[in-house]
């Protein structure tokens, strides 16, 4: 595992690997957590999966929180993305995660907390900042969790004894891809370091 690795949206001769169309594969706008807390995490997704059997788990260097999901993206229009969310001005602030829950239809279980108004204001950032430059992206309302499980066949809902504390700090445009095994990996866009993000 490495950290403070930069994760380029590259294939493996080193250019962007893009769809017949021109397009990146599926992008989409994400905090990743700060090493503590994604210890922290990781280690709370291990423990809940003891009860979910057939359950599948977030890799440690893929948890994250979803800002805005953008889907295929021109090279041209990430780069674009990728400048405007290196100037977001962000004070940064911790988040508190003190409860779990999960989504029924989509067989998820998560990691969230109270409403930090912190958050939903840099959310709302990161989307006008999308609107400005005319790039589209699901316009859900935002949902502040962190995916911990998949493919769950009940859902929890409990508060944890003991908070995971995440300090946010930046916003990244992240590629999802697969690797040459065909799992999906999770890439910062170009050659710029994910300070928080790693491996496994």
């Amino acid at each position: 595992m490495s950290t403070g690795q930069s994760f380029g949206s590259q294939s493996t001769n080193g250019k962007l690997r893009l769809h017949k169309s021109g397009d990146v594969a599926r992008c989409f706008v994400a905090l990743f957590p700060d090493p503590v807390a994604r210890e922290g995490l990781d280690a709370l997704a291990q423990k809940v999966q003891k009860d979910h059997a057939g359950s599948r788990r977030m890799q440690r260097g893929q948890l994250h929180l979803t800002l805005a999901f953008i889907g295929p993206l021109a090279e041209q229009r990430g780069n674009q993305v990728a400048q405007i969310l290196d100037a977001v001005p962000i004070e940064p602030f911790v988040w508190t995660l003190d409860r779990i829950g999960g989504f029924a239809r989509a067989h998820v279980l998560w990691v969230g907390g109270n409403q930090e108004p912190r958050l939903t204001a840099l959310a709302q950032i990161v989307r006008e900042s999308l609107d400005d430059t005319m790039v589209s992206y699901d316009r859900k309302a935002f949902s502040a969790h962190v995916t911990l499980l998949r493919n769950i066949t009940n859902v929890p809902s409990f508060s944890l004894d003991t908070p995971i504390l995440w300090h946010v700090t930046r916003p990244y445009l992240v590629v999802s891809d697969r690797d040459s095994n065909g799992d999906i990996q999770y890439r910062c866009w170009g050659d710029q370091p994910c300070a928080n993000a790693s491996r496994t």
